[in-house]
């Protein structure tokens, strides 16, 4: 008779503590110690050399405000379709370390460290060191989806953070027979704080209650109370409803992200363009197994069957880990039947899947079953293994060197000498985020306009970012009218005071963008010129004989604009 991998179901065997490698020496503190270093000093070697860029600087002006009050009516408006957390406790954070860009970015860096420490403490309840190390850093060392975040100011080191955190407590409510008052309300606002950190806080707090009705469903217990600490959690959304509906706004009539398509469900598998494991240290991994495993098979292939088992112990942890990896699939689906939310950052707790999965293949090899860490002498699976480690820490830091060095916005938009010709005159950023930008860092900032143009940002041809720009920017205006006040400005009020200006623009500014055309691209590698054609030259200055538009340049990567009025017969 075929024997099972999994033994006869036994209740207690899940509820009790694992001891399997639970001990900690000074060798895993100092792997841990690493890898925090290596995140943080990555935070800080990027942002030595990148400037805030759109969505940061949405994070910035929320947090950097002085009144909460008014931090809190700008939250209230057509800006970040994002629930409050982030910007509360970003505006304290802020109010302690100022507002520079590595102030905010470490607050988002110190989020991934957090997580990840979470993480590993989570997998080295049921695995040895070497299992939980390389399933841990393998993910949080080289994704690109957290590499990316972790020298971002935004909320998606906080989102990781509570979400390893809602998974700690749900592997703790299995070492637990009871559970006290006290944890059902950590549970209840554990998950509370991830739905008011992301939007996507209700699919992976959705998650979670799933994999816990799952994996009690599998071991014949039923706690109604846990479940309901979830269902409440969400309750508390209602607070956040009135701002949610005004900042759902700035997505109508159509929303910036395109229909993905099966290439971008390939990249969130790690099958296309990886998201969450890089591919070289992907196939690394798969190498040393299949390695390891033709080792174990050569000398004997009982064990290597009876390694393959799963203990009761791993089954809520592969369970949860399994639910995490299917949710992009589940967002994917519904961004192809009911409206496109995917993208790949909005779905960074699912990394935490792939760290239980990779663990878990990891620990099905024999020596590392035993705990490699426990050997006397060094094998050569163990320098492997250890080589391997190395290499996983130093990623981030090796990703962060060979990161360049960010121009200023506006100190190198135009070649010198047109610069110098046309130094005085008023320059149209034609995206809004491009404007954000140069209002911000550049010197003449003041001579940098923003043109709101309902009628160009709706043609069918500027793409699907435009009209959420146009909102956006009209809610800067309103909010923080010290800084866009005098250059967000109408069409009519521009032209009526301008006849000769600069226009900055995309490379190819007569490219145009309809709405509803097919792309077969990554919706991760797409470039803004995708989503955004801004029309406002080609409506109002291009089709109007009253103007002349001179192409200068678009060396420095923007097209340069001249914009002259021309002078009627009667003048």
């Amino acid at each position: 008779m075929k024997e099972s991998i999994l033994p006869p179901l036994d209740k207690k065997t899940i509820l009790k503590p694992v001891s399997q490698g639970t001990s900690i020496n000074k060798w895993e503190y100092l792997l841990l110690g690493a890898a925090v270093a290596s995140l943080l000093l990555s935070c800080v070697i990027i942002s030595s050399k990148k400037y805030y860029w759109n969505d940061e600087l949405f994070s910035y002006y929320m947090t950097s405000e002085p009144s909460l009050g008014r931090m809190l009516a700008a939250f209230h408006d057509k800006l970040n379709n994002t629930p409050l957390l982030y910007f509360l406790l970003g505006w304290g954070w802020d109010k302690l370390f100022g507002s520079a860009e590595l102030s905010l970015r470490l607050f988002s860096s110190l989020g991934m460290a957090a997580a990840l420490l979470l993480t590993w403490a989570t997998l080295r309840r049921t695995y040895a060191l070497w299992a939980t190390a390389t399933g841990t850093l393998l993910v949080f060392c080289t994704s690109k989806v957290i590499l990316n975040q972790n020298a971002d100011a935004r909320m998606y080191g906080l989102f990781l953070a509570l979400s390893a955190l809602a998974i700690l407590f749900y592997d703790t409510y299995y070492r637990n027979q009871k559970l006290s008052n006290k944890q059902l309300l950590l549970n209840f606002c554990v998950h509370a704080a991830i739905i008011h950190t992301h939007l996507f806080g209700g699919f992976y707090s959705a998650a979670i209650l799933l994999a816990f009705i799952i994996t009690d469903r599998l071991l014949n217990i039923y706690r109604p109370k846990l479940y309901l600490s979830i269902l409440l959690s969400w309750i508390t959304f209602v607070f956040y409803l009135p701002s949610f509906l005004i900042q759902a706004d700035a997505g109508k009539p159509r929303t910036w992200l395109p229909k993905p398509n099966y290439l971008d469900l390939l990249s969130i598998y790690n099958i296309k363009n990886a998201r969450f494991i890089d591919k070289y240290f992907l196939i690394g991994f798969v190498m040393i197994i299949a390695f390891f495993l033709l080792l174990q098979i050569t000398k004997s292939k009982a064990t290597f069957i009876r390694n393959l088992k799963i203990n009761y112990s791993e089954l809520p942890i592969l369970v949860i880990g399994s639910i995490l990896i299917l949710v992009p699939f589940a967002i994917w689906v519904i961004s192809l039947t009911i409206k496109p939310i995917f993208y790949d950052r909005y779905m960074i707790p699912s990394s935490l899947g792939w760290v239980i999965f990779i663990a878990f293949i990891f620990s099905k090899i024999p020596p590392v079953q035993a705990g490699i860490s426990k050997e006397r002498t060094f094998s050569i699976i163990s320098i492997i293994s250890l080589i391997f480690i190395c290499l996983l820490i130093i990623h981030p830091l090796s990703k962060a060197y060979s990161f360049r060095k960010q121009n200023r916005p506006g100190a190198a938009d135009m070649t010198s000498e047109i610069g110098r010709k046309y130094a005085s005159l008023p320059k149209v950023v034609t995206s809004a985020g491009g404007f954000l930008e140069h209002n911000f860092y550049a010197p003449d900032r003041l001579n940098y306009f923003f043109i709101l143009d309902w009628e160009a940002a709706i043609d069918p041809n500027s793409g699907n970012f435009p009209p959420q720009g146009y909102k956006h920017m009209e809610a800067w205006k309103r909010n923080f009218p010290q800084f866009f006040q005098h250059n967000v400005v109408s069409s009519e009020d521009f032209l009526s005071k301008h006849d000769r200006f600069l226009v900055l623009d995309y490379p190819d500014y007569l490219k145009k963008c309809p709405v509803d055309r097919p792309d077969n691209r990554l919706i991760f590698l797409q470039e803004k010129e995708d989503i955004d054609c801004p029309q406002w030259v080609e409506l109002r200055l291009l089709k109007n004989k009253n103007y002349k538009v001179t192409f200068l340049s678009n060396k420095n990567w923007y097209s340069i604009l001249l914009v002259e009025k021309l002078k009627s017969p009667n003048q």
